[in-house]
């Protein structure tokens, strides 16, 4: 009796592990992009000025998304949502690791940041292209920064991540 069960145990924990999500890792980034109007100190962001009245701009991001993926496997990035907001993708495979990123600080020094480190596995940079004008509300996106939806196998799987982390903005003087 005991080793009937010992062999379902076994049985269904290799079904687990062939039916478990292919994305290993997510290396998710973001970065304020400074716009190109500087707000002299004590002016407001919508103050009047010659009788018009100034917008508000809203602050805009550039995103990196890394996936580490098995090299043998194949998954199909299918979704996107950021802030609860889905996105438009455009993906592509990075060869070179790792990956870096140099922040121009505006002093000397500039600050370079690994965003991915080396590894066996593939890794695919996944970024937004635009807002889906008739984007699909997502439950995930409602407490996730970050949801991606891949397909692996047929079936459909999500990665999330509930915060991304933050890159310094550059400065080019």
């Amino acid at each position: 009796m005991s080793k009937k069960i010992l062999i379902l145990l076994i049985c269904q924990v290799a079904a687990y592990l062939f039916s478990y999500a292919q994305v290993k890792k997510v290396y998710a980034y973001k970065q304020a992009s400074i716009p190109g109007t500087i707000i002299r100190p004590g002016e407001k962001d919508i103050e009047e000025k010659n009788g018009i009245k100034q917008r508000e701009h809203k602050q805009n991001f550039n995103y990196w998304f890394y996936l580490s993926i098995p090299k043998k496997e194949k998954v199909n990035i299918t979704g996107l949502w950021i802030d609860g907001k889905q996105y438009d993708i455009k993906s592509e495979i990075i060869t070179e690791l790792p990956v870096k990123k140099i922040v121009y600080t505006g002093i000397e020094k500039n600050d370079t940041t690994i965003m991915v480190p080396v590894t066996i596995n593939k890794v695919l940079l996944v970024y937004p292209a635009g807002i889906k004008s008739a984007g699909v509300k997502l439950k995930l996106a409602a407490t996730n920064e970050l949801v991606i939806r891949y397909t692996w196998k047929g079936k459909i799987h999500y990665c999330t991540t509930r915060k991304i982390k933050e890159l310094v903005p550059d400065v080019r003087v």
